[in-house]
């Protein structure tokens, strides 16, 4: 994915996360990766939906693109909406799971 050459056996030029807390392919992800994980799952705490996922989708997009990496800059944004696409939906699928209250009243009590 981000962090790869093309022929996928050597890494770009942006540093690499060194923490072990996102493998992507069993690969430490790019720094600028991890960053995105970490404030997306932050401000998910406060507002869990799809446009928060969207808005820092959109931030890390930019924060790669100013690194000029002739391997990420290309491919950031398809490759980070396609992400994007597969993580608002695990989102949906775990707020659907979780009984929502209402004003005191279960959703299935409505």
């Amino acid at each position: 994915m981000f962090g790869m050459t093309s022929g996928g056996d050597d890494h770009c030029g942006c540093p690499v996360s060194l923490l072990n807390k996102y493998k992507l392919f069993g690969c430490n992800p790019v720094k600028w990766f991890e960053d995105f994980m970490d404030t997306t799952f932050l401000a998910l705490r406060d507002r869990p939906c799809a446009e928060t996922i969207q808005s820092n989708v959109e931030k890390a997009v930019q924060t790669a693109r100013r690194r000029n990496c002739r391997y990420c800059s290309p491919v950031v944004s398809g490759g980070m909406q396609e992400f994007a696409t597969i993580f608002k939906r695990k989102l949906d699928e775990v707020i659907a799971k979780v009984g929502i209250t209402c004003f005191g009243r279960h959703d299935a009590d409505q």
